[in-house]
């Protein structure tokens, strides 16, 4: 996503109390300009082809239909925005298909270790940020022998393999980087240089790859 010092954000939620919190939340944050709040499915829809937000906060279980059917809109109407799912779902089958309809990040409600802007500034900055349990979950989907016919285009070192993990237990750079004593920049380059070493875009691929190619495996 292209840097700059505003970015437009469609938030859908059913849950009154929580959306009044997101709403409270995104308002009070100079970065995110909340351009549509909808409750429901239909408006959350129109909001969508109406705005084009840079970024979608939606929830996947509403009371006319899934939030998984407004990120596949995405993708049918070529729009540029992302989406970040925030739900209590965190069944495999639910979690997948939101992720392979095109979600960037799936964070749990409860998940307090969380922070939603954070969140999102991880995926304007590429990353994908993904809850603790829900990570877990990718870890066992992908927790295969690998394939000894695979190899990488360049091996990761020991240092990168490291971040990846934790990037797979679903912790942020700036995390990574106090576990590790190092610099938040030294942490975003070495997943720079993971991304180019694995051929992908984002976290979430990176963790795929990475769980098909062995590098990584639950503990």
């Amino acid at each position: 996503m292209n840097s700059k010092s505003l970015y437009s954000v469609s938030l859908v939620e059913d849950d009154e109390a929580i959306r009044n919190r997101l709403v409270d939340l995104l308002s009070s944050s100079e970065q995110y300009e909340l351009k549509s709040v909808a409750s429901c499915l239909a408006d959350a829809k129109q909001n969508l082809v109406k705005i084009n937000p840079d970024l979608l906060l939606v929830d996947l279980g509403l009371p006319d239909g899934s939030g998984i059917d407004l990120i596949k809109q995405i993708s049918a109407l070529k729009l540029d925005t992302e989406a970040l799912v925030i739900t209590g779902f965190q069944d495999e089958h639910t979690v997948f298909d939101a992720l392979e309809a095109g979600a960037k990040g799936y964070i749990l409600k409860h998940d307090e270790s969380q922070s939603i802007l954070d969140a999102l500034q991880q995926i304007i900055d590429g990353g994908a940020p993904i809850s603790p349990v829900i990570a877990r979950l990718m870890l066992n989907r992908f927790n295969t022998k690998p394939d000894a016919s695979l190899e990488l285009p360049e091996a990761l070192t020991e240092r990168q393999i490291k971040i990846l993990k934790y990037v797979s237990q679903g912790f942020s750079s700036r995390e990574i980087s106090e576990k590790l004593s190092i610099s938040y920049y030294t942490v975003t380059t070495h997943i720079k240089n993971i991304y180019n070493k694995l051929q992908v875009n984002s976290r979430t691929e990176a963790i795929f790859e990475a769980m098909r190619l062995g590098l990584i495996r639950q503990e």
